[in-house]
C-alpha cells in the first residue's frame, strides 16, 4: 500500500479548506450519539445492564422449563404408549404365527391322510382281485404282497428314513413252539425265510401268545421279550409286531406282522394304528390263501 499517496490525498484535502475532515467529525459524532441513544434506551428496557450484558428475564426461564418439563412428560407418555403398541404388535404377531403354523401343520395333516387313504384303496382293491382270481393269485403270490407291504410301507411318515422291512409269520405247520415265514417285503433279504421266531422268547412269539400288540421303541434295552441272534447284520432299532387276527378271540388270529424301523422308537401311535388297519385289510387274503392251502392250524 502506497502510503505517500494517500497523506498527500488528505493534504490535498485540507489545503481545499478542510470540509472533509468537518463531515467525517460530524459523522463520527452523530454515530456515537445514536449508540449512546441505543444504549439508554435498551437500560430502560432493561434488557442490558450497565456494562452492556444482556439481562435475561429469570419469568423467560421459569417459563422455558416449565414447557420443556411438559415436553419431556408428554415424551415420557408417548414412549409408553409406543411400548405397548410395540408390545401388542409382537403379541399379534405371534398369535398369527402360531395360526400360520396350525394351518401349515392341519394342510400336512390333510395332505398326508389323504394319501393313506388312497394307500388303503389301493390295498383293498388288491386284496380283493386276488381273493376273486384265487389261481392267478397263488402263481403271483410274492408279487402281491410286495405291493401290498408297500402300500403299508409307503403310508408310514418318513418311511425312507425310518426304512421299515416288513415279515410276517405264521404258526409253524409241523411245531407248536416256534412260527414259521409265510411273507416278506421286498426290502428284506431272502435269508428272513430262514428265521423261525419262538413262541417264547421272541418278540413276534410274545404277540403271538398274548393276541396283541408288542412294541418296542428300542431293541437294545434290556427286560424286553425279543431274541437276539448272533452273527446277524442288524439295521433296526425298533420293533414292531401286530397279531393278524379277527378279534381277541385267539382261535381267530392266523399270524403275525413284525415291522422293523432303522431309528429309535420309529413309529407313533398313528402309525401303530395304521400297520394294524393294514393287517385288518391282509386277514382275509391270508386266511383265503393258508385255507386253501390246507395249512391252517389251532
Amino acid at each position: 500500500m502506497n502510503w505517500d499517496a494517500i497523506f498527500e490525498f488528505f493534504k490535498t484535502l485540507d489545503e481545499n479548506g478542510g470540509w472533509f475532515f468537518d463531515f467525517l467529525s460530524f459523522l463520527v459524532a452523530g454515530t456515537l450519539m445514536v449508540i449512546v441513544l441505543i444504549y439508554f434506551y435498551r437500560l430502560a428496557r432493561g434488557d442490558i445492564d450497565w456494562f452492556g450484558r444482556k439481562i435475561i428475564d429469570q419469568d423467560s426461564i421459569e417459563e422455558t422449563e416449565k414447557i420443556k418439563m411438559e415436553l419431556e412428560e408428554q415424551l415420557t407418555v408417548v414412549k409408553g404408549e409406543n411400548a405397548q403398541y410395540t408390545q401388542v404388535i409382537q403379541e399379534q404377531s405371534k398369535k398369527l404365527t402360531e395360526i400360520q403354523n396350525l394351518f401349515t401343520e392341519l394342510d400336512s395333516k390333510y395332505d398326508d391322510e389323504t394319501y393313506f387313504t388312497s394307500q388303503v384303496m389301493y390295498a383293498a382293491q388288491e386284496v380283493a382281485a386276488a381273493i376273486a382270481a384265487a389261481n392267478e393269485f397263488e402263481e403271483n403270490r410274492d408279487d402281491t404282497f410286495d405291493y401290498l407291504l408297500d402300500y403299508l410301507i409307503n403310508s408310514l411318515k418318513g418311511f425312507r428314513e425310518k426304512n421299515p422291512r416288513i415279515v410276517i409269520h405264521v404258526q409253524h405247520p409241523h411245531s407248536a413252539e416256534k412260527l414259521s415265514h409265510y411273507v416278506h417285503s421286498s426290502g428284506h433279504s431272502p435269508r428272513v425265510k430262514e428265521y423261525e421266531p419262538i413262541i417264547d422268547g421272541s418278540a413276534a412269539g410274545r404277540c403271538w401268545r398274548t393276541n396283541k400288540i408288542y412294541y418296542i421303541p428300542d431293541t437294545e434295552q434290556d427286560s424286553i421279550e425279543y431274541e437276539r441272534i448272533e452273527l446277524i447284520t442288524k439295521q433296526y432299532r425298533s420293533l414292531l409286531c401286530i397279531p393278524i387276527h379277527a378279534g381277541p378271540d385267539k382261535s381267530k388270529r392266523i399270524g403275525v406282522m413284525s415291522l422293523t424301523g432303522r431309528e429309535v422308537h420309529a413309529y407313533e401311535q398313528i402309525e401303530i394304528e395304521r400297520a394294524v388297519l393294514f393287517s385288518y385289510l391282509l386277514y382275509p387274503l391270508i386266511y383265503a390263501d393258508l385255507k386253501n392251502r390246507g395249512a391252517l392250524h389251532g
